[in-house]
């Protein structure tokens, strides 16, 4: 990666060893612990306190640097309070100390080598498994080709992994120490109690923002959760407020976006998601590459490219973002909704039905024993991820989606693009996790918990239609009638996913049908560019027949290769580029 397009980051190595190789903008040795940045400044009034992120608020808008500084170093798990993303490192009397928000989305990651003593602390998995030659995990390879993503701590390289929400590593120059602090029972919330509290929370949240930042960007859509924010903006700031869409003009969530802006007279701008036209195969090749090492090689590149192609084209600053309101309305949820108790088959599928289906890899494109013990892997570690959500399946998959999918997708994609905007996402605030968390899942479900905030912060916008779907208000209170509406939705969303098993295939994520050409076209020009990185994981007949024109891969196909190929990279110099043993071996 040229440095020009080195995310800021930051790495702690025990034993006075360097990590990073290139500028750096700082770097001290402290206690036997050798600490480099780039891209970062101390917070003011001390030189060991650094913050590992742009976003520095609260709910009552940004915390003063002093202060913040204060807090930290006099205990690191004050980053937990903080709004997502955040992380900060601290220098300690013995130790360099790293913590991060409390549902870990701005990602830290910990690596250990051979030796105990030979230990990191860094915001890139890729940094830390280069210094350290960690060969690739090759179960988290099995994960990734069916999800796209990972689950737990795992990361593509043994040894590496992400530092679990609320916790603190302590580097040493003996080693490094993670101490866990797992987050108690919280009894529930009734509606009548959840509904004000959260609107309370959003309108403050939004008019600090706004004092801070008149000239934020509303990222605006057709569906609810943006919607909500701009809800949250008292009537009379609403007149002026700066607006964004991404889509083309006549396309149904432009449409709904464009009412509602013309509605509160915003200023409203649509933003086409600009193509690929104008890159050669070779650039297009460079820019996913690019955005694989940014995302530490484990999510969609080839996502993250097509998006950076079509921001490009316009000014970026401060955003204000909806994402977290997934997290309230039960994303995995469907039929009726009741306690009861799951097992694993109940969990195969889950992972069938809503999780592979959106990104794995074409069938063919591995051997088929390594497909078959990919999927045993994956499913395994789905339904561990919901055991950790405990007995109750609902609630477990609201942990799957909480504590995996908004970590390790959103969060390691927020991370990418952080040294180019700053997005504020007021819905991953503590205080509204822990609200929707205290809700029991027939609250949530059918987006009830947040039609009824909708109502709360303005009753006229909850009655006009989202895109696709009936007005909030039909979710709120949910009469025969609405009933049957929602019910048409949830077939129409599940026939979706039928067609894409029954072609199985799935979605290219916007802009990335003609971006994944030209890099294949790069591919074909060039096959040097990825033989090497890809061999040990795709079939070598795959991988010809795509290299000679005979297949054309899916998007999320070319994301495994770009990723593996930027894993393999960060390899060099390991013995091995697969596990040592072969865990397919011991299954």
């Amino acid at each position: 990666m040229d440095s020009g397009d080195r995310l800021a980051g930051f790495a702690a190595r025990s034993g006075g060893r360097t990590t990073v190789e290139g500028p750096v903008t700082g770097e001290l040795s402290h206690a036997g612990v050798s600490v480099q940045w780039w891209g970062l400044d101390p917070l003011p009034g001390t030189p060991t306190v650094l913050p590992l992120s742009r976003v520095r608020r609260s709910d009552t808008g940004a915390v003063d640097g002093v202060e913040l500084a204060q807090r930290i170093a006099a205990d690191p798990r004050a980053a937990e309070q903080l709004l997502p993303p955040f992380a900060a490192a601290a220098c300690e009397s013995a130790s360099v100390a790293v913590a991060a928000d409390a549902m870990g989305f701005r990602p830290v990651y910990v690596a250990r080598g051979t030796a105990p003593s030979d230990a990191i602390v860094s915001t890139s998995a890729l940094s830390a498994a280069r210094a350290l030659a960690a060969p690739l995990d090759e179960a988290a390879v099995a994960v990734q080709s069916l999800l796209g993503w990972q689950l737990g701590q795992r990361t593509l390289h043994l040894g590496v992994r992400k530092l679990e929400p609320c916790a603190v590593a302590r580097v040493t120059a003996d080693g490094v120490d993670v101490e866990q602090h797992p987050v108690g029972h919280q009894p529930s919330f009734s509606l009548e109690e959840a509904v004000p509290r959260a609107a309370a929370l959003l309108r403050r949240s939004l008019e600090s923002l706004l004092d801070e930042h008149p000239d934020a960007v509303l990222q605006l859509t057709g569906g609810q959760d943006s919607r909500l924010l701009l809800s949250a903006v008292p009537p009379a700031r609403r007149r002026g407020l700066h607006a964004m869409t991404l889509g083309c003009a006549g396309e149904r969530d432009v449409e709904v976006a464009s009412r509602l802006a013309a509605r509160d007279g915003l200023v409203h701008e649509v933003h086409p998601l600009a193509g690929a036209d104008a890159l050669a195969p070779a650039e297009a090749w460079e820019r996913c590459l690019t955005s694989a090492m940014r995302l530490d090689a484990t999510s969609d590149p080839v996502a993250l490219a097509a998006l950076d192609i079509a921001e490009g084209a316009f000014g970026q600053g401060t955003r204000i973002s909806g994402l977290g309101g997934e997290i309230a309305r039960g994303f995995y949820y469907f039929g009726r909704v009741h306690d009861r108790p799951y097992g694993r088959g109940d969990a195969e599928r889950l992972a069938a039905w809503r999780m592979f289906v959106n990104d794995s890899i074409e069938p063919g494109a591995v051997e088929e024993e390594f497909a078959r013990w990919s999927r045993a892997v994956a499913v395994d570690d789905v339904y561990e991820s919901l055991r950790g959500g405990g007995d109750e399946w609902h609630r477990a998959t609201d942990h799957l989606y909480l504590r995996h999918r908004m970590q390790r997708w959103a969060g390691v994609t927020d991370a990418a693009v952080a040294d180019r905007r700053i997005v504020v996402n007021p819905m991953l605030h503590p205080e509204f996790l822990s609200i929707a968390a205290r809700l029991v899942p027939a609250d949530k479900a059918a987006s009830r918990f947040l039609s009824l905030l909708q109502i709360e912060l303005d009753p006229e916008l909850a009655r006009i239609p989202l895109e696709g779907r009936p007005a909030p208000v039909a979710y709120a209170r949910p009469g025969l009638l609405s009933i049957a509406r929602q019910n048409v939705s949830r077939v129409r969303k599940g026939a979706c996913k039928a067609v894409q098993r029954a072609r199985r295939g799935n979605r290219p994520p916007a802009g990335g049908a003609q971006l994944t050409r030209l890099v294949v076209e790069a591919w074909r020009e060039d096959p040097a560019r990825i033989v090497s990185g890809a061999a040990d994981f795709v079939r070598a007949d795959w991988l010809d027949a795509v290299l000679s024109g005979k297949i054309d891969p899916r998007p999320s196909s070319v994301g495994y290769v770009t990723n593996l190929v930027a894993a393999v990279r960060a390899s060099a110099g390991s013995q091995a580029h697969r596990s040592v043993g072969g865990r397919m071996n011991d299954l």
